[in-house]
């Protein structure tokens, strides 16, 4: 079939039903991208965008300072034990008891209205891929990210961005305990742990390319294979491994490497080739933390050598963790500093056990629901796990969340928009068609006038011949689109006609307005609690 002016409403359409499968998608100018010293929306063309927030740390991956796990020093250790003691099964079910209580949806509502539009997510590579390089894999067997998806997708409902952190890798990149092993540096001396490595960033690549609510892929935490020294050459050799996979799959995701400690143990990336990268560094002062001018001087060399080295190797300055300790005027000070100077920059950390300035939200009081693996039996720590979600366990750290709101007042920063609600956070089984059957109103369509679109229209023709005649849609019919069996073709075809669609709409402004009547139907819809009839979901 041939592709003419009165097809374009059709192509919106399928385009419309393809997202009804998928998770959440942000518009086209939400999309981040690097521009010199700068990040900016619309693929990198657009107004510039500065990244505020948290980390979701202790969650995915526990840190026994900040998170409720006693009898073990790091994830590794603790999990063999549990799993020795309980198995597997069990084992699975208890983490999942802990990170339904850890974050809910009452904490992405809380990281928002402290002005903040960004989380650092951090991931632990055992909860995706075991030791031997086997993949943890949902019950339809497909690779199980269900856990990330949810989580990118609730930051979006909530206005926030979220960067993935690779914060613990097969083999461990730093030994410490915050990677989750702490029995050496494995990663850099085994090659069968860089290639899940590798691996495990592919997938990610996959699932998430196009999806304009992550703001950029972490590559590695604080990786250093004489940690706490400083990284050396291993770790630039890795990144740019990395670097090589991920843009094969994902051209576009900013790309996120960490200079530990300082600016210059990262290459200049036009040396290796690197293009959309912000480097990062994480800032803590551990001595005399509680005078304020010790602070000051901090905050002022950070702020020193980022203007420095941002400028000369053109490239965002992005401070991943920090904190400002104790003392409520460092936090005013450094938080408004880093914000007027330009730095992105997120907090160590949301919430942590115990009365500090590490968390936005503290325990509110003593809580006795710590897990002991060595000597709770199977129901015990089922039970103390489950008794971690704020509203009842947390109280707000107004140092900080007051300092946060000040730094961003007034700066209406950008935030992902909502376009289309996550149907499923599971991924489409293979052999097994997804059916989307769509009853709609179409009040017509803008004929579009500029000459230019007579060419766009003839390049697309030949890729519609396949497509379901979707030109043919009327008034209250219903017609059922097969969508694609494997999900990444599933994602292609979507990315594809987005593309289309962003095409056209540069070319007129009427198909604006034909996205907005289609916006409009769709709402209507939902307001007259009729889309569970108009828009089904059949896995067979």
């Amino acid at each position: 079939m041939k592709l003419n002016r009165s097809m374009l409403p059709g192509i919106l359409v399928l385009l419309w039903a393809l997202m009804a499968a998928l998770p959440l998608y942000c518009s086209a100018s939400d999309f981040l991208k690097v521009d010199g010293t700068n990040i900016r929306d619309s693929y990198g063309a657009g107004k510039d965008v500065h990244l505020y927030g948290t980390n979701l740390g202790g969650w995915k991956v526990h840190e026994p300072w900040m998170s409720p796990l006693a009898g073990a020093s790091n994830e590794w250790d603790a999990r063999n034990i549990l799993t020795a003691r309980f198995g597997e099964t069990a084992v699975s079910d208890l983490y999942n008891t802990y990170w339904n209580s850890w974050i809910t949806d009452i904490d992405f509502k809380n990281i928002a209205d402290a002005g903040l539009n960004c989380i650092r997510l951090p991931i632990y590579a055992l909860n995706h891929i075991d030791d031997e390089g086997n993949w943890r894999l949902d019950d339809n067997g497909a690779i199980d990210l269900s856990r990330i998806e949810w989580t990118v997708n609730k930051a979006q409902e909530y206005g926030l961005y979220t960067i993935l952190d690779l914060h613990g890798a097969p083999g461990s990149q730093n030994g410490a305990h915050h990677s989750g092993r702490q029995n050496g540096t494995l990663l850099y001396s085994t090659p069968r742990y860089q290639n899940q490595l590798v691996a495990l960033w592919e997938t990610l690549a996959t699932r998430f390319k196009g999806n304009a609510a992550v703001a950029g892929y972490d590559l590695l935490n604080e990786p250093s294979g004489t940690f706490p020294g400083a990284m050396g050459p291993e770790v630039v050799n890795l990144y740019d491994r990395l670097y090589q996979a991920i843009r094969k799959i994902d051209p576009d995701h900013i790309i996120i490497m960490e200079a530990i400690w300082w600016w210059d143990t990262l290459p200049n990336p036009q040396e290796k080739n690197w293009e959309n990268v912000v480097y990062s560094l994480h800032y803590y002062q551990w001595q005399n933390n509680d005078d304020f001018g010790v602070m000051k001087s901090a905050v002022d060399g950070w702020i020193q050598d980022a203007k420095k080295w941002s400028s000369e190797y053109n490239v965002p300055h992005f401070i991943g963790e920090f904190t400002l300790f104790g003392n409520t005027e460092s936090w005013n000070y450094g938080l408004q500093q880093f914000t007027e100077t330009g730095s992105h920059w997120t907090t160590w950390s949301y919430k942590v056990m115990g009365r500090n300035n590490w968390g936005m939200y503290n325990t509110a009081e003593q809580n006795s629901n710590v897990v002991n693996i060595d000597t709770d039996d199977l129901n015990t720590i089922k039970y103390k796990w489950g008794q971690w979600n704020t509203p009842d366990y947390f109280s707000p750290n107004a140092t900080v969340i007051n300092a946060m709101q000040k730094a961003t007042l007034g700066l209406n920063l950008k935030r992902p928009t909502q376009v289309f609600t996550a149907k499923a956070e599971k991924p489409v089984p293979q052999n097994n068609p997804v059916k989307v059957e769509v009853a709609f109103k179409f009040a017509g369509t803008q004929t579009l006038q500029n000459e230019r679109q007579e060419d766009t229209l003839t390049t697309l023709n030949a890729e519609v011949e396949q497509k379901p005649a979707v030109s043919e849609l009327n008034v209250d019919e219903k017609i059922n689109i097969g969508l694609p069996q494997d999900k990444d073709q599933l994602h292609q075809e979507v990315n594809e006609l987005k593309a289309k669609v962003v095409m056209l709409e540069d070319l007129n402004e009427p198909l604006l307005q034909d996205q907005q009547v289609l916006q409009q139907h769709d709402a209507i819809l939902k307001q007259k609690d009729l889309e569970n009839h108009s828009v089904k979901l059949n896995n067979s």
